[in-house]
């Protein structure tokens, strides 16, 4: 929960800088469309970084289970 919040408050910076200079003039509620934004980009970051954390723990764990097969050979 903790790297989601970081990750929330970076998307939510960047969103406002981006609106701040040019991006109001597409959208009229800058804070209603700053946040679903934000909250979109932070849900799919996430994500991507679960999937990161669990395909490395999957390596660690096949390369185990590789040198354990070598040893019993």
């Amino acid at each position: 929960m903790k790297s989601f919040l970081a990750t929330f408050l970076m998307c939510f910076i960047l969103i406002y800088l981006f609106l701040l200079f040019g991006g109001l003039f597409i959208f009229e509620n800058i804070w209603g469309i700053l946040v679903l934004i934000a909250l979109v980009m932070t849900i799919l970051i996430t994500v991507f970084i679960n999937l990161e954390t669990k395909l490395e723990e999957l390596e660690e764990r096949i390369k185990s289970l590789e040198s354990e097969n070598e040893t019993k050979e």
